[in-house]
């Protein structure tokens, strides 16, 4: 994503205390990378996982596309911008359940 094509949608971003064992590992990574602040540390390693996963990610957001007859990246960028509007899409397909919802949103 360009700079330009950036929205503030990212800097709300939160997340919950990771478990014990993982925020050691954060830690310990933090330190060996020029002891580095966790939170920045999170960010690379989250930033480096999504990278990783890009393919996988988007294999998924093509397989709900091609039956929404869109092309990928609008779909991307549905969910990103309006995954209210994505759900009822994906909904209305009828090919998985609707998404189930997590601890926060209760």
């Amino acid at each position: 994503m360009t700079e330009n094509q950036n929205t503030d949608k990212s800097d709300k971003l939160t997340l919950k205390p990771l478990a014990l064992y993982e925020d050691m590992l954060l830690n310990a990574l933090a330190f060996f990378r020029t002891k580095r602040d966790t939170n920045i540390q999170a960010h690379h390693c989250l930033s480096m996982y999504l990278r990783q996963s890009e393919e996988r990610i988007m294999k998924e957001v093509e397989f709900y596309s091609s039956f929404l007859n869109m092309e990928a990246i609008d779909l991307l960028n549905m969910i990103y911008k309006d995954p209210e509007k994505a759900q009822k899409l994906i909904n209305n397909i009828g090919l998985i359940s609707p998404v189930a919802d997590d601890e926060s949103n209760k």
